[in-house]
């Protein structure tokens, strides 16, 4: 019977976080020793502007017109991630000074 021996390889490491909204996803990589890497999205924008009807006339106005409704939802969303950051930013000042 021939031995079996094995290699010890990198550790990979991933997590998914994610909203109790399931709006929110942040993806946690890490391969061996190196630096955790993240990567950020957001649901609610995953389908850009788009443009439909009855001839190219009306593609291109529902696409405007989506076009509108998508920066107003980019703005409200970019809004809302601005202040939880201030939020994680307020907690982390909170816990350096009860250190």
């Amino acid at each position: 019977m021939s031995k079996i021996e094995w290699k010890i390889t990198e550790q990979n490491l991933s997590q998914e976080l994610v909203s109790q909204d399931n709006r929110w996803h942040i993806s946690r990589t890490q391969k061996g020793k190196s630096e955790p890497e993240f990567f950020l999205s957001q649901w609610d924008l995953l389908l850009t502007p788009h443009g439909s009807g009855a001839d190219y006339r009306a593609c291109f106005e529902t696409f405007i017109t989506d076009c509108d409704e998508f920066m107003k939802k980019v703005a409200a969303i970019q809004s809302e991630a601005r202040e939880h950051l201030q939020l994680l930013l307020q907690t982390e000042e909170k816990l350096l000074h009860e250190n």
